[in-house]
Parts: C-alpha cells; sequence; structure tokens
C-alpha cells in the first residue's frame, strides 16, 4: 500500500488531529503508512488583527488544500469548523473520525476563579476572536471587556497567563486534544452555541481520487450524519462569515438530527435559540439555516 501524504498546518493541535484522524482510518485499512506534509497559511503568517477583522476566506484551510490540489499531497486534514462552505472544484470532505467535543470552553489566566461568563465581575478581559464568540460573550455579560489573541491554542495559552487577558474563549475539542491540564467551564449550548463543524475533524481529498473512493468507507456515522446538516446550514447561509451565529447538531435516537441554532446581536444586545429536527441531516440543516434567518429578523425588529 503506498504511503499517504497528509497535509496540515505545522500547529501541535493540527498534528494531533493528523493522528487521530489516522488512527480513525486504519481500523478499517489496517496497516495504511502516512507523512505530514507541513504548510503555513495566510491565518498563521498574519496575526495583526481578529480574523474575522481580515477579510480573507479560508484563512486557515487554503494554502492547505492548494497541497493537495497541486499533487503534493494525497489529502488534506482540517478543523472542520475552518473549511468554508464550498470547497475548491475537485475537493471534497471524504470522511471524518468521531467527533471530539463540539463545546465552548473558557478558561481562566493561572489563579482566576472558574466561572460562567455571565458571573464574571465587571470589566473582566475576555479574548474572543470570532464575531460569533465576541457577540455572546457581550450578550451574558455586557460588563466584560472583550479583546483578542491570535495564534494556535498553545500560542493563546500561553498569552494568556502572560497577561494579556483573564479568560480566553477556546473549543473543549482543541483543549482535550492537546492534553491540557488547567482548569476550565465548559460551556452550555444554550446560551453559547458553537460554530458550525466545531469538535468535528475534516479529512479533504479530490473527488475522483483513488484516496477519496478509499476513505468514503471510513467515516463515522454519527459523525457524519452531523457534520452534512452544519455543512448544508452554514451553505444555507451563504458561508456565514462573519455573522455571529452558532448551530450543533446532534444525532438522536432512531436516526434522528435535532439542529440547535443560536443567533446573536452583532453588539450584544439580545440573542434567540430554536431547533429543528429531521431524520435526513441535510433536510435538518436546510431548515436550520431558515429558521437562523427568521431568528435574525425577529432579533433585528426586537432590538
Amino acid at each position: 500500500m503506498p504511503r499517504l501524504r497528509v497535509a496540515a498546518r505545522g500547529s501541535r493541535l493540527s498534528l494531533e488531529q493528523v493522528r487521530i484522524a489516522m488512527e480513525w482510518v486504519r481500523r478499517s485499512v489496517p496497516g495504511l503508512a502516512y507523512e505530514v506534509i507541513r504548510v503555513t497559511t495566510r491565518g498563521d503568517a498574519d496575526r495583526s488583527k481578529p480574523i474575522y477583522l481580515t477579510g480573507i476566506r479560508g484563512a486557515f484551510e487554503r494554502e492547505v488544500d492548494q497541497a493537495v490540489l497541486s499533487g503534493d499531497a494525497d489529502v488534506a486534514v482540517h478543523s472542520m469548523k475552518d473549511l468554508p462552505s464550498r470547497l475548491p472544484n475537485g475537493l471534497e470532505i471524504v470522511t471524518v473520525p468521531p467527533r471530539g467535543s463540539p463545546y465552548e470552553a473558557l478558561v481562566p489566566r493561572g489563579g482566576a476563579p472558574t466561572l460562567n461568563p455571565e458571573h464574571l465581575p465587571p470589566g473582566a478581559r475576555v479574548a474572543a476572536g470570532s464575531a460569533r464568540r465576541r457577540a455572546m460573550m457581550l450578550a451574558a455579560n455586557p460588563s466584560v471587556e472583550l479583546t483578542w489573541i491570535r495564534g494556535n491554542l498553545d500560542t493563546r495559552l500561553r498569552r494568556l497567563d502572560e497577561g494579556r487577558a483573564d479568560y480566553l474563549v477556546a473549543a473543549e475539542a482543541g483543549l482535550e486534544r492537546l492534553g491540557v491540564r488547567r482548569p476550565w467551564r465548559r460551556l452550555a449550548p444554550v446560551p453559547y452555541t458553537p460554530a458550525p463543524g466545531q469538535g468535528l475533524i475534516a479529512v479533504v481529498a479530490p473527488s475522483e481520487s483513488s484516496v477519496a473512493r478509499l476513505l468514503r468507507g471510513t467515516r463515522h456515522p454519527a459523525a457524519w450524519a452531523e457534520a452534512v446538516a452544519e455543512r448544508v446550514f452554514l451553505e444555507g447561509l451563504g458561508g456565514a462569515c462573519g455573522r455571529p451565529v452558532g448551530a450543533l447538531a446532534r444525532l438522536e435516537g432512531a436516526g434522528r438530527v435535532r439542529v440547535l441554532v443560536g443567533v446573536f446581536h452583532p453588539e450584544g444586545r439580545g440573542a434567540l435559540w430554536g431547533e429543528t429536527r429531521s431524520r435526513d441531516p441535510a433536510e435538518a440543516g436546510e431548515a436550520a439555516a431558515s429558521l437562523a434567518r427568521s431568528l435574525e429578523a425577529s432579533l433585528a425588529s426586537l432590538i
């Protein structure tokens, strides 16, 4: 069997996600060997402002996928939430391993108490980089002071402890995958709705390749259903780039997919939530996108 060339960002978390994905694939393809092709993305190189203010689409994936398109790698491994709603022509998400935690977490600076955001004292500095995270923090507690820290998770945790903030909002899956040994608070999806794709790892390959045909048979069923629903949701909102909107799909009993949707006023002046359910993941995602648009209109009328 040929050695699989896997393109990924070079951060410790990205490399751990490659290991998780490839170990999962090996359950169905015993003996599969791989090597990592490390790629630096524009999002890694430019840390001068929060990513949602850069206007860069695909900030953490374009160069990684280009390695596949150019033939320098066979597949790419990404955090699902970093992927745009439409991949470059000829590429598709071919498989996903089991999902990690989809939830948000609030990490305190060393010595600070572990609290929910709504209980933080006035003036507490919270590092939240995306429009969604910033809006939901303000909706929960308008007395906090928002700031941002760019960089991979290791860098953000280090800068947190250097005093750049009192608390950091991060994906719990990343903390768990890195084996972070420090306290944090898991945040409930209402009112802290995560980004579509959070906790999911995507393996991307050319649609017509033999690698794609091989890996499609390794999809984790529940993770795949949730990924489909959340990707269809994202597509239904035109990518939701920079919009303070969250969604979380969960596969329930009897094969039914439930999608939680949360929409937030950009300045934190309100938030609304709703749910859709369907046995068809794509149908659940489409309904969730329609619901999100309705909730955004309702929120605008209430403010």
